[in-house]
């Protein structure tokens, strides 16, 4: 499908059009401002990432919250490739080890089950050793669907190939 800036920007209830989301915004002054791959075939989001000192809690260690964040957010990306916007109403996050500053993690969300309303989807992030995954943390979260409005639900409506945006 290809990256974020092709999923919709407004919904029925919320919106995200100023671009100031913390994580993925890039209007943001002391945001993230990940960008994210998506696959709308397999309805997943991937992204990979290294964090500053900036982002630790502990010594060396990245603050749980921001991985907290970035997990979130790779799973409601993943929701955006079903052409639905997702508000989180609960998450849960198993921390399996730490991240260090300054490690390349892999973060990767996908949506397992999808209903009219809601969708869950599965978060996880790791680091590489070798060819081997080292899970670091993993999250699940169940979304409030917030469908696309007006010119953004016709263009959630258009094959991946199709949705070149002109007016963001």
């Amino acid at each position: 499908m290809g990256p974020e800036k092709d999923i919709p920007r407004a919904g029925k209830m919320v919106t995200f059009s100023e671009d100031y989301c913390f994580v993925c915004g890039r209007r943001n002054p002391i945001g993230l401002k990940l960008e994210f791959d998506l696959d709308k075939e397999n309805r997943r989001a991937t992204n990979v990432v290294s964090f500053s000192v900036e982002h630790q809690g502990w010594d060396g260690v990245v603050h749980g919250g921001i991985i907290a964040a970035v997990l979130d957010d790779v799973m409601a990306y993943a929701i955006m490739t079903t052409g639905n916007m997702g508000i989180t109403t609960r998450m849960s996050i198993a921390y399996r080890k730490p991240i260090g500053v300054g490690e390349e993690i892999h973060l990767e969300g996908e949506v397992v089950k999808l209903t009219a309303r809601t969708a869950v989807a599965r978060g996880i992030a790791y680091t590489m050793n070798g060819s081997e995954r080292v899970l670091k943390a993993e999250a699940e979260g169940t979304y409030y669907l917030d469908r696309p409005k007006g010119d953004d639900r016709e263009w959630a409506n258009r094959k991946p190939e199709d949705r070149k945006r002109t007016d963001r």
